[in-house]
């Protein structure tokens, strides 16, 4: 970075909103945070949490914290406070660094909190405050714990400096990069350091943007981003944004990355019937414990997904009971080895020494694989077909959840004698069970949790029996409670009549709601995201709301009367002022261009062209 900066100070490295910042600004600022925090006593080796918004100044604020020779740990905005707490203390943070908007939520830590500047000063030093050696760590990343507490992945300096080098291998070229993952996403890191590293500009979508499938658009169009990475669900919500403006404001890109869940092959037949020839969709798979990602597979014309092969330097393992290899097309667990698989799990010995072994198969002495507890096949094209999970663990919008962690909490509510967890339906959220001898109202439970929990560990649905069912042996009956949880939501039987009353824009209001939630209770003055609705769901809450009112509220619009009472007010009012921002028509006829396209497309493919 500081030789880019020699080399390119003058080109941009970062836009936000309307924030330019170059390549030697960034540095500056960056050195600037160093010697701040060093002043406050941060030096190699300490852990500094980073409490900051979409923005320019968090991209400053990582290499500021590095600059420090410290690691960063990212706490995500929507993390309930006790969740926010336990990281800090998990992680001995030494002190927080936050911007002029988190500052107050940092207060709420006794840690000392170090404010980063909304720009860099006039005044700039000629170097970083300290260097950190390839073993120290980079940053930690916390994921879901079995035991309801999180646990810290240790990412050093060589794994990230492995991880990069490979990207910038795979991905070519100085590219325009829209970043669309949390910090607190490790996918955040391909982003900024396959960009920064290759002398592109990174774009970074602000948290309004981030709400809003057509602003993201915008944002492709406007500074002609060439290269994103999103996880399939937001990708698909692209799709339909973009080709309500006829997909002409996508024209730029020319790589588009899914990770994070598993990608439908239906999304990638649609990614060639929208885009013109020459833009790649590449699936990337990896773990946080192996620093982002260990394979890929890049498409460049409709077939078969699959995750692909290794990234340049990492080693892929398929293997049995027995830790033996498994042969072509026979399933066993994966097991990832090579320069970036991580260091383990902060302060946790047992856990690491569990999915971290010595790896037989490395060429060199002393190589550790990790044990990733998903079943995957080699194919006869030499790719690795994913087929699902050893464990419970599961991907809720590309965050890894531990279905027994949400359950541990569930059972410290009150009136709650059992619960499962398991995936919805749409296998995109997670079902709650739970068994109370006191009818505990749902609702009120899903509140409780989300002041433990981060969002996407609470249950889209919480459903309370007076008890669980069980087998013949007595243990819980998960597989009926599977059953249950896969039925799609108009075969379920009702739990209660709607709760709507009034007029029909009401009752049409409540129909979106119950068919983007799957829900067939909906009562007028509860918030959406009370009843599980999250950001994503959002998007789905604007087309059903075209289908049933015949008018699309903006997303602003939504989150701002977040009830079926207000939308429905909100929608009357609108009609009434004449303001109608749907776009029915060119949606179908988007939907009608692609269809099309993608007859052709395959007609060519089964032609031999």
């Amino acid at each position: 970075m500081a030789q880019l900066a020699t080399d390119r100070p003058t080109a941009i490295a970062v836009r936000c909103g309307n924030v330019a910042v170059t390549y030697g600004e960034l540095v500056s600022w960056a050195r600037q945070l160093s010697h701040r925090l060093a002043a406050a006593g941060v030096g190699a080796g300490d852990r500094v949490a980073l409490l900051a918004e979409p923005s320019a100044a968090m991209i400053a604020s990582v290499l500021g914290i590095l600059g420090a020779g410290a690691a960063y740990v990212p706490i995500d905005l929507t993390q309930p406070t006790a969740r926010f707490a336990t990281i800090l203390q998990d992680a001995q943070v030494k002190t927080v660094v936050a911007t002029a908007h988190t500052q107050p939520r940092a207060a709420e830590s006794p840690i000392p909190v170090v404010t980063v500047a909304n720009a860099p000063d006039a005044a700039s030093s000629d170097s970083f405050a300290a260097a950190a050696g390839p073993e120290d760590p980079t940053y930690f990343i916390y994921t879901s714990g079995s035991t309801g507490e999180p646990k810290g992945v240790i990412v050093g300096h060589r794994n990230l400096a492995a991880s990069t080098q490979a990207r910038l291998m795979v991905y070519p070229g100085t590219p325009t990069f829209l970043l669309l993952s949390p910090l607190a996403f490790d996918s955040s890191v391909a982003g900024i350091w396959g960009t920064l590293l290759a002398g592109g500009c990174l774009v970074v979508a602000s948290a309004d943007e981030l709400r809003d499938a057509e602003q993201l658009v915008s944002l492709v169009s406007r500074h002609r981003v060439d290269r994103i990475l999103c996880v399939p669900t937001l990708y698909g919500l692209l799709l339909d944004a973009a080709e309500r403006a006829g997909t002409a404001p996508l024209a730029s890109l020319r790589q588009v990355i899914v990770a994070g869940e598993a990608l439908p092959q239906p999304l990638a037949d649609r990614h060639f019937a929208v885009h013109s020839p020459g833009v790649d969709l590449v699936n990337e798979y990896g773990p946080t414990e192996a620093t982002v990602w260990a394979s890929f597979h890049r498409l460049t014309e409709i077939g078969p997904v699959s995750i692909g092969g290794p990234v340049p330097g990492a080693r892929l393992y398929v293997l049995d009971g027995d830790l033996k290899a498994a042969p072509l097309g026979v399933e066993g667990e994966l097991f990832i080895g090579g320069a970036g698989v991580t260091h383990g799990y902060f302060g946790r010995p047992e856990a690491t020494a569990a999915a971290f072994l010595d790896d037989p198969f490395a060429p060199e002495p002393g190589a550790r694989m990790y044990r990733t507890g998903d079943i995957v096949r080699w194919n006869a094209e030499h790719r690795l077909d994913f087929i699902g999970r050893k464990d419970d663990q599961i991907k809720v919008r590309g965050h890894r959840v531990e279905p027994g962690a949400v359950e541990e909490t569930l059972r410290l509510l009150a009136g709650v004698q059992e619960a499962v967890v398991l995936p919805d339906a749409q296998g995109t959220g997670l079902i709650g069970f739970v068994a109370s001898a006191k009818d505990a109202d749902p609702v009120s439970l899903r509140r409780a949790l989300a002041e433990k929990l981060p969002p996407v560990m609470v249950p889209g649905e919480l459903r309370v029996l007076p008890e669980l069912p069980r087998n013949l042996n007595g243990k819980l009956d998960r597989a009926l409670l599977r059953t249950l949880a896969a039925e799609p939501p108009a075969s379920r039987p009702a739990v209660a009549a709607p709760s709507v009353t009034g007029d029909a824009l009401t009752a049409q209001v409540a129909a979106a709601w119950s068919e983007v939630l799957g829900v067939t209770k909906v009562p007028l003055d509860v918030n959406f995201f009370d009843l599980g609705g999250h950001s994503l769901a959002v998007f789905k809450l604007q087309d059903a709301l075209e289908r049933h009112c015949g008018l699309r509220p903006t997303i602003v619009s939504l989150f701002q009367e977040s009830t079926v009472s207000a939308q429905a007010t909100f929608i009357r009012t609108s009609r009434e002022q004449g303001e109608n921002t749907g776009a029915a028509g060119s949606a179908e006829a988007g939907r009608r261009a692609r269809t099309a396209r993608l007859r052709q497309q395959r007609a060519r493919r089964g032609a031999g062209q």
